[in-house]
């Protein structure tokens, strides 16, 4: 789980240091992702790698005047996936996100969404596929 805080004017912690919530989220805009506390299908995120300072400036008002959250970003790697027509297929680039189904402390099997953009998420135009563990 990536470090998470809910955007506050406040003192928090930050691998065991303290830190100034607010100073910290404007001085690491490029590895941190601002986004509601209570929303779904990746409406209202801020991915700071993907703003400059002026518009990172703007997503931390709206995030500190708002109920939102600040979260290290996770560092996504695109995976090649075959993408089925009607008549053919290609191999093209996504976003994975696996989920991963445990029985008795085994991997049995996941849930996997796939997704053209960073926000891995069904709702907001992403697919999900199969995830299967086999054994000979």
């Amino acid at each position: 789980m990536p470090w998470t805080r809910r955007v506050s004017d406040r003192k928090t912690t930050r691998k065991g240091q303290r830190i100034d919530l607010l100073e910290f989220i404007r001085s690491n805009r490029p590895r941190l992702l601002l986004k509601p506390n209570d929303d779904y299908g990746g409406h209202g995120i801020y991915f700071g790698a993907q703003l400059d300072e002026h518009e990172w400036d703007k997503a931390i008002e709206r995030a500190f005047l708002g109920d939102y959250i600040v979260q290290d970003a996770l560092d996504l790697h695109l995976e090649m996936f075959p993408i089925f027509s009607e008549t053919d297929w290609k191999l093209h680039p996504m976003f994975v996100d696996t989920n991963p189904f445990l029985f008795r402390g085994k991997v049995c099997g996941a849930m996997v969404r796939l997704s053209a953009t960073p926000i891995v998420n069904v709702t907001s135009g992403g697919g999900e596929t199969g995830f299967f563990v086999l054994q000979e």
